[in-house]
């Protein structure tokens, strides 16, 4: 006799039970989803949520091209990066083709986080110097380093409420609130007291400060004071890249600017653990002296999926679908 699935009460109870009390729940009362499908949820009870909220299923819930992909190489092949296999090189290559010149060399990991903080240890070794430049209200991962580096979190509940001195903040560049305010200069006169500086870790749309689209000029201006100064500009794209501005496929390409370093993560994988950190053959070369090794980062698994939420965005027209759904939002709202 089959047994019946747990009621929410008794998740509920086995939840206090077992999991810290960190980890909140979301979306007011408790959500209990047995199902994803496309762009739906669906509840033990019965109900059908169309999902605006989870940012990592970019392509949908159980996407079949995505799930075959990965089922196929998960019975075929799943290794690590010390063997040689062609899904590793022929992904690395196919992101490197989203990417402009010279930004060629990858390093695939696990999370946003794990690529942000490998993105600031290279920074770190390339430039020689250790500070770094953030703007407020910045979410850029969950690891110590990089809760130090995220306002939205040292200042927020449970934080120190200060930036250590090695981290330098600039305000949020909100030309909707701050009008004529000059923000890239304001970050310059930072930047300098600062000097020497590791890098300028940015979000290239800024998401937990409240999804505030950058400036025009902004990026422009803050990588030439950045880099005036000896240090590399990071873009993280952990959360906005991967087409999901609709006209173009990373959104620092919105600004005319190349970064020195691309971090990418979240819609990766289609919530299948994955993250990429991108820069220059000369960056790249830099940080040879230490081994680098991820031991999951980079496998054939990861990769096929990887590959098939590519193949989804190209061959779906997602970009497209992007900017006209984007429209629609912005001119209803």
């Amino acid at each position: 006799m089959t047994e019946p699935p747990p009621q929410l009460d008794d998740l509920l109870e086995q939840r206090d039970a077992h999991v810290g009390k960190a980890l909140s729940l979301g979306h007011g009362s408790p959500l209990h989803i047995t199902r994803g499908l496309m762009q739906y949820l669906y509840s033990a009870s019965g109900e059908q949520y169309l999902d605006l909220v989870n940012n990592v299923c970019h392509v949908g819930h159980s996407n079949p091209r995505v799930v075959e992909a990965g089922a196929r190489q998960m019975a075929l092949l799943n290794t690590n990066t010390r063997y040689v296999y062609e899904g590793l090189t022929e992904y690395l290559g196919r992101l490197a083709a989203t990417l402009p010149e010279p930004l060629s060399v990858g390093f695939l990991v696990n999370s946003g986080s794990e690529a942000n903080e490998l993105a600031v240890r290279i920074a770190r070794t390339h430039t020689g110097a250790h500070d770094m430049v953030v703007v407020e209200g910045a979410y850029h991962g969950h690891t110590g380093m990089l809760i130090d580096l995220s306002p939205y979190k040292f200042r927020g509940p449970g934080g120190k409420g200060e930036p250590e001195p090695w981290v330098h903040v600039v305000p949020i560049p909100d030309s909707y609130r701050g009008g004529e305010r000059d923000y890239a200069a304001e970050l310059g006169d930072i930047v300098a007291d600062a000097a020497p500086i590791a890098g300028f870790l940015v979000e290239s749309m800024l998401s937990c400060a409240g999804q505030i689209p950058l400036p025009p000029g902004y990026l422009t201006a803050a990588f030439e004071h950045v880099r005036a100064l000896g240090g590399l500009c990071i873009a993280d794209e952990v959360q906005v890249g991967f087409g999901r501005v609709g006209s173009h496929m990373w959104a620092f390409e919105e600004h005319g600017v190349v970064p020195d370093i691309v971090v990418m993560g979240k819609p990766m994988g289609n919530g299948h653990p994955m993250a990429a950190v991108f820069t220059t053959p000369e960056i790249a070369a830099s940080f040879e002296e230490m081994e680098f090794f991820s031991t999951f980062g980079g496998n054939p698994v990861s990769c096929a999926i990887g590959m098939g939420v590519l193949d989804t965005i190209e061959e779906d027209g997602l970009m497209q679908r992007a900017t006209e759904l984007g429209e629609r939002f912005m001119a209803g709202l």
